[in-house]
């Protein structure tokens, strides 16, 4: 009986160790193609007409493109020592939910406080 509790235990503790969540640091989460979707203040409010995507590549350098135009900004990103995503001078804190990132601006006062993307795979 004493064995048969343990082997439980023991199975209970492995499979709790292995579904726990791999967290990924904001650094590595935001590398890739993001492809904007809308604005707002928490949630999604204004759809917006106009089509970009971002990337977000490891030397820090960040690809700005409009779909319309074919229209490539390149430009610096670096991470603050506060955990905060520095762009072009504007700060954000960065809030990732699997495939979608939320930008939220941090020092500026702005009709809509979020910008919202979409994970281009």
């Amino acid at each position: 009986m004493k064995t048969r509790s343990a082997l439980i235990l023991l199975l209970l503790f492995t499979l709790s160790i292995s579904c726990k969540d791999k967290e990924v640091s904001p650094q590595k989460a935001i590398l890739g193609k993001w492809e904007f979707v809308g604005i707002g203040n928490g949630r999604i409010e204004a759809p917006s007409g106009v089509k970009w995507y971002d990337e977000y590549l490891e030397d820090s350098v960040l690809l700005h493109q409009q779909y319309t135009t074919g229209n490539i900004v390149v430009e610096k990103y670096f991470w603050e020592n506060n955990g905060f995503l520095n762009s072009g001078g504007t700060t954000y804190k960065c809030v990732f939910y699997e495939d979608t990132m939320q930008l939220d601006y941090v020092h500026a006062n702005a009709i809509f406080m979020s910008r919202f993307f979409k994970r281009i795979k």
